[in-house]
């Protein structure tokens, strides 16, 4: 069994934790956390180090790979960065809840976390360091491309491209064939009928707002 160390003492981190239990495929070592007093502990796991600590807590503690637990997409890229300039031969390793329904012909890249009750279709492609949360629905030869994110509850339809660092919130729904932009947000309980383009915060069912955001804006902003 691999060791691991989960970037991110959160809720998010609670998830990873949880799959990762059931899985019963790694052994967790414990947290590197860089906001969080080291010696902290979350649901039995301790806060090792900080960032500037990973490559010490590594040899320490004989690490195969990292999970990053970050919800935002644009901190959990910078992280992932970070961690690789820090730590260039630690690993990412995927994360997927055992309830998961994965078609055969999909692709899921390096750092990904898939959550409980979740459907990818035949054809989908996931990025690197994406997540798909509880319960949401990747259509066929669909593509969310890295670091992007589906919020709980989301349905995608077919043939949707999502660009780089999305998000889609909260049960949001996306039409087939469209397409939606890079550091693009799809407001929670959302109708998109149309495409959205590059760097957009798109809201309303069907969408009737789409505002102008930069790459490291809040969600909500």
């Amino acid at each position: 069994m691999k060791n691991i160390l989960i970037y991110g003492a959160s809720g998010h981190a609670k998830m990873i934790i949880d799959i990762i239990e059931k899985n019963k495929s790694h052994a967790i070592k414990g947290f590197i956390d860089s906001y969080k007093p080291i010696g902290l502990e979350l649901n039995g796991y301790t806060i090792l180090g900080h960032l500037e600590d990973l490559q010490k807590v590594s040899q320490e503690h004989k690490i195969d790979g990292i999970v990053v637990a970050i919800g935002d997409n644009f901190k959990r890229k910078n992280i992932v960065k970070a961690i690789e300039k820090a730590t260039p031969n630690l690993q990412f390793f995927t994360v997927i809840h055992p309830t998961a329904t994965l078609a055969q012909d999909i692709s899921i890249d390096v750092g990904t976390v898939i959550m409980a009750n979740t459907v990818i279709n035949a054809g989908a492609k996931v990025g690197k360091q994406c997540i798909i949360n509880t319960a949401s629905t990747l259509g066929h030869d669909s593509i969310l491309d890295d670091f992007s994110s589906l919020a709980s509850g989301v349905t995608i339809a077919g043939n949707v491209s999502i660009g780089k660092c999305s998000a889609i919130g909260l049960r949001a729904i996306v039409i087939q064939s469209l397409t939606i932009g890079n550091n693009t947000v799809i407001g929670a309980g959302s109708l998109v009928l149309k495409s959205i383009g590059h760097l957009k915060t798109a809201f309303g069912n069907p969408i009737h707002t789409v505002k102008n955001r930069n790459e490291d804006s809040p969600y909500l902003g």
